[in-house]
């Protein structure tokens, strides 16, 4: 019976599989309960969470204050995408590791909200003495991922993301050829809602679905 919008802020990463997930699961355990996703670039996640903006935020490990509470959802490696066709992987079987000439002598497209030419590649990169070529910055995972389809770009993207889009797209799947940092995503809410119900109905709900779509099943 429960009569409510929940907003919630993350990445377009969520808008593909796992929103109409949720909007399906609702639909028959809670028909009257609405949701709205709002794009991550909007910024200030606690200042959205204080001011009531939104319910709840789905966002990679960031500092908070101690009235933001939060919980972990799923790890998300990454992976390299590349066009299935691109001449440069001919013989090479998926899901194999990229090699690393390979990997940078490419151009990479890296999806940036702030138009950053640099990330978590790069910094693992640096750190043995290499480095690729960014070319372009695109602001949503789904431009990247329509980039590299074009045939010009490889991708370092979230596991999870490469393996919902690739068959779509026509995309092929490998091993990054060094460590990369692995963020956690978490799920971040107002710890006065800690104990509120609804609220903490909806934040199972959204674990069932991370759970149902197997982003903790990343192998």
């Amino acid at each position: 019976a429960l009569d409510r919008v929940f907003t919630m802020l993350g990445s377009d990463f969520f808008a593909l599989g796992f929103m109409p997930r949720l909007a399906t699961l609702l639909r028959l355990e809670a028909p009257r309960v609405r949701l709205r996703l709002l794009d991550s670039a909007r910024g200030d996640v606690a200042r959205s969470l204080q001011d009531s903006a939104v319910d709840m935020a789905l966002e990679a490990p960031m500092s908070t204050p101690d009235w933001v509470s939060s919980e972990l959802l799923f790890t998300s490696p990454f992976a390299v995408a590349v066009v299935q066709d691109h001449p440069a992987i001919a013989g090479l079987p998926e899901k194999s590791e990229f090699p690393m000439e390979l990997f940078c002598r490419l151009d990479h497209v890296l999806r940036s909200i702030d138009g950053g030419m640099t990330g978590a590649t790069d910094a693992a990169l640096a750190l043995i003495g290499r480095a690729r070529h960014v070319t372009m910055t695109l602001p949503t995972f789904h431009a990247v991922a329509q980039a590299v389809a074009e045939g010009h770009h490889i991708a370092v993207l979230p596991v999870q993301y490469v393996r919902a889009v690739k068959a779509g797209l026509g995309l092929a799947e490998f091993l990054p050829p060094l460590p990369i940092a692995v963020p956690g995503v978490r799920l971040y809410w107002h710890s006065r809602n800690d104990g509120d119900a609804a609220h903490r109905w909806m934040r199972g709900k959204v674990m069932q679905i991370v759970d149902a779509l197997g982003y903790r099943d990343h192998h």
